[in-house]
């Protein structure tokens, strides 16, 4: 992988991260947490990301992930799936 692929992938999880802190999945910033508290998710959803898989299998794994890390159950985990999943096609496209 050369300086710019890595870039553009640091920039990629930065990015995701961002999105993630902001919709904010178990209330851990709202509650004064950490800014990385969810980059555990990161590496998975992007897996996941590229290898398109649905809005359904994203949404699971962001309700199972947020359920056993931080025994809530995140609202909206389908629409920030459709979101993440429009935000990689963009991201992609670059």
């Amino acid at each position: 992988m050369d300086t710019k692929q890595r870039s553009s992938e640091r920039g990629r999880r930065e990015q995701l991260l961002t999105l993630l802190n902001g919709w904010d999945p178990a209330g851990v910033l709202q509650a004064g947490g950490r800014r990385d508290a969810y980059e555990s998710f990161v590496n998975e959803l992007l897996g996941l990301l590229e290898r398109d898989a649905s809005r359904d299998e994203i949404s699971e794994f962001l309700e199972n992930e947020t359920a056993a890390r931080y025994g809530a159950r995140p609202e909206g985990a389908s629409q920030f799936a459709t979101k993440i999943g429009s935000w990689y096609r963009m991201e992609s496209e670059k």
